[in-house]
């Protein structure tokens, strides 16, 4: 069984890795944040309703879900470089799709192939980063983190910028099409270590690896469920436009502290920034009841909650070095149901309640984050 620590590469390979992972990481974030913004264009270019638009959300996700629980399965096969070509070519092909087709049911198996190629990319690089930076990974991870989000905030404005062209979107998925096959085609060239096999007389203590996909669960609900229910909350006191563009500064502040957390978390064990970015987040999420102070809140909760999904990704390699692709799956897989359920609990007591409760509701969720990662950390400390 190949310790994660044992692996080495050279300088030229990590560079490899890093250009194929920037490349691929700020498509998918651009792929992930351009879908909303991009219902109206795809309603007029299809002829299609509000009620079916969404459809591509939907299945965009789920085949992300799907290619995260078919990765361990694809790596023990076909291993890590054959398994990002298969990726990407899906990726790639999901684009080509949906960049040509003028029938919206093919939109929609675009949609699928481009979600499952770009689910698959996500965790297979995560992983590598994780396999083959080691004990370095937390500071490259959030680097990534931070690329994914500029992707976010650039996927948007290419809508924006489009539709004020007057142009469909195939010029869009085109370039993302492209982008996701140079990646590809760095990848090809990455190193490809040996994937850790299972070992019948080592147990993997499935309640850690179970506590880490509870992180998961909380901290992605909570990070979608402020973006999707910061505008909602502010609208009344701020107006429309201006929570909408806060909503914005939300994205940009979470990925300004993915960037920042870069040389903290080189110098900081993970277990540490994830409890304390933890803490600091539900401190700000707990200062938006004000409503004079929660514009402001909301953006440093974005700040201060950056770090805490990749930096857990380190602690998880950490702690499993011989298991991280077996339990790193499985913490993705969980964590998917995160914005799931939080965005339709907080959408149902915000119908009943008001939109006064939607700072509540936040801070009662990254609350319970800040127990369960100061329950692992205990769990955790002689690992």
């Amino acid at each position: 069984m190949t310790n994660a620590s044992d692996l080495s590469a050279t300088r030229r390979e990590q560079a490899i890795i890093l250009i194929a992972a920037g490349l691929a990481l700020t498509a998918l974030g651009a792929v992930q944040a351009m879908y909303g913004p991009a219902f109206p264009s795809l309603m007029q270019r299809f002829g299609v309703g509000l009620d079916r638009v969404g459809d591509t959300v939907v299945l965009h996700f789920l085949g992300g879900l799907a290619s995260t629980v078919a990765s361990t399965f694809a790596l023990q096969r076909y291993g890590y470089r054959r398994t990002l070509i298969v990726a990407g070519t899906f990726a790639a092909a999901g684009m080509l799709v949906a960049a040509v087709t003028p029938v919206w049911s093919l939109l929609l198996v675009g949609a699928t192939l481009g979600g499952f190629g770009f689910g698959l990319v996500n965790i297979v690089i995560n992983l590598l980063v994780t396999r083959v930076f080691a004990a370095r990974a937390a500071p490259v991870l959030n680097f990534l983190s931070a690329l994914f989000g500029i992707g976010a905030i650039l996927g948007p404005a290419a809508v924006a910028a489009i539709a004020a062209a007057g142009l469909n979107l195939t010029p869009l998925f085109f370039a993302l099409g492209a982008a996701i096959t140079v990646a590809t085609l760095v990848a090809a060239r990455a190193p490809d270590p040996p994937v850790q096999t299972r070992d019948g007389s080592v147990q993997t203590p499935w309640g850690l690896a179970t506590g880490f996909a509870l992180v998961f669960l909380f901290y992605v609900g909570a990070e979608t469920s402020v973006a999707s229910w910061e505008t909602t909350h502010l609208e009344p006191y701020v107006g429309a436009s201006r929570a909408a563009a806060l909503t914005s500064l939300y994205w940009v502040m979470l990925t300004i502290g993915r960037f920042v957390a870069v040389p903290i978390s080189l110098r900081v064990r993970p277990r540490y920034v994830v409890l304390s970015a933890s803490i600091a987040s539900l401190v700000a999420l707990a200062l938006t009841h004000n409503s004079d102070l929660a514009p402001f809140a909301y953006a440093a909760a974005g700040f201060l909650m950056a770090p805490i999904f990749p930096t857990t990704l380190a602690w998880i390699a950490a702690v499993f070095p011989n298991r991280s692709e077996r339990v790193i799956p499985y913490t993705f897989a969980i964590g998917t149901f995160g914005p799931i359920a939080s965005t339709a609990a907080i959408g149902a007591w915000a119908a009943a309640a008001g939109t006064d409760v939607i700072p509540t509701a936040l801070t009662l969720l990254v609350g319970t984050l800040v127990v369960i990662t100061a329950g692992m950390l205990i769990a955790t400390r002689d690992r």
